[in-house]
């Protein structure tokens, strides 16, 4: 039997594991059977706690998507990481070190919620993709961000009855290739409004790395704050010269055990 917290934040559904002590290494089989919100656990992502190959970090945490495949982030998903880590008292609460796949990340807690530290994401410079996606989007203003796993932000004046499915499934071919997240955004007066389609797991009610995404461009070349809101709740945003603070909650929805 392996132990599992089902945990969210703004409603970006995980579960949460700790492969330290069960050892355990998923399959996608096994992703893909526990992810099924009708016949599973549900969930957007799973992720592992495990231990870390550098020294000076504390844990290596692992994402897999709701298909099976391995993602390189998720930063709702490393706060969940930081809540459970402390609740199951696996290190003391304070300030966490986390390896992932891509970057090095830095987890505090701050009154009810957790800090995450992340360095300034830098646009993703590929000319014949971009060609490609400019094509099907027609004069759209689009930017490629890479915060450890990459991200197409599309600015838009409307975003909530845009059909965002169909719209990734315009795009699929031109980005699923790069394991690229779909983003559509409007900014109005310093709060941003966000809708993200992950890449693996369809449109979620939040997605952290799209909303650093986001940040980073309207905040691009200052020192300042900036509030995302998505169907899920908020995230606040403190970008400073080399990185970008972001601030949000995490929830335990309850504990488990499953059969492998």
């Amino acid at each position: 039997m392996i132990k599992f917290d089902k945990m969210h934040g703004n409603g970006n559904d995980f579960v949460v594991m700790d492969s330290i002590r069960d050892d355990f290494v998923p399959k996608k089989i096994f992703i893909r059977k526990l992810a099924d919100r009708n016949t599973g656990v549900g969930f957007d992502q799973l992720i592992l706690i495990d231990l870390p190959t550098k020294p000076d970090l504390d844990f290596f945490v692992k994402f897999y998507n709701a298909d099976g495949g391995q993602a390189n982030m998720c930063l709702n998903g490393v706060r969940c990481a930081a809540s459970y880590i402390w609740s199951h008292s696996l290190a003391p609460k304070k300030s966490l070190k986390f390896q992932t796949k891509k970057i090095e990340l830095l987890c505090e807690p701050f009154k009810n919620q957790v800090q995450v530290t992340v360095p300034c994401p830098k646009i993703y410079q590929n000319v014949n993709l971009s060609k490609s996606i400019s094509k099907k989007l027609t004069g759209l203003p689009f930017d490629l961000v890479d915060v450890g796993n990459i991200h197409l932000c599309i600015k838009k004046n409307s975003i909530s009855k845009d059909d965002l499915s169909a719209l990734y499934k315009k795009l699929e071919k031109n980005i699923k290739p790069f394991g690229i997240n779909l983003s559509i955004y409007k900014n109005v007066k310093g709060i941003a409004e966000i809708r993200t389609y992950e890449n693996g797991v369809g449109e979620t009610l939040s997605c952290g790395s799209a909303s650093l995404s986001v940040s980073s461009l309207l905040l691009k070349g200052k020192i300042g704050k900036l509030r995302i809101t998505s169907f899920g709740g908020e995230l606040n945003f403190v970008k400073s010269n080399e990185s970008i603070l972001m601030t949000g909650p995490t929830a335990f929805v309850y504990s488990g055990d499953i059969n492998e």
